[in-house]
């Protein structure tokens, strides 16, 4: 599944982050602060009720307009619902924490529904510390801040 991702992969005006979680909750405050910093908005996606630090969707079918780019830190067992809901969003690139999120079927999946998946942690590529480092390692580009 390693493939060279190009820095525009990561770039949005627009972005979903399905399985915003309390559970693990300074990671993402960690993925949605960097994409903020970089000038995105930020749409979090999570069906389990609760106080979370920011406004939360419950569905993808909530998030107003039509995101680019999509986050998405689940388990793969939802995937089948949840391609279809990011697709019919018009959402054209889905980028998947882990492997626990996707696997090559997942990313033939998204192919055929005319998104362009990916599976790589976002802070390998808008992080520091350890997650640029292992970024670097696996050749993720690193994008910076605009200016």
């Amino acid at each position: 599944m390693a493939r060279k991702i190009p820095e525009s992969f990561f770039k949005a005006e627009n972005v979903v982050f399905v399985g915003y979680s309390k559970r693990h909750a300074a990671y993402s405050r960690s993925v949605r602060e960097a994409f903020e910093l970089r000038g995105s908005k930020v749409h979090a996606v999570n069906p389990a009720p609760g106080e979370y630090d920011v406004k939360v969707h419950t569905s993808v079918n909530e998030v107003p307009g039509s995101p680019e780019l999509a986050v998405v830190i689940t388990n793969k067992s939802r995937n089948a619902e949840l391609l279809a809901a990011l697709a019919a969003k018009g959402v054209k690139r889905v980028m998947f924490a882990s492997s626990v999120s996707a696997d090559a079927d997942t990313l033939a999946r998204c192919k055929a529904l005319g998104m362009e998946g990916a599976v790589v942690c976002p802070l390998q590529a808008l992080g520091g510390g350890f997650h640029r480092f292992h970024g670097w390692v696996t050749g993720v580009p690193k994008v910076g801040i605009p200016k």
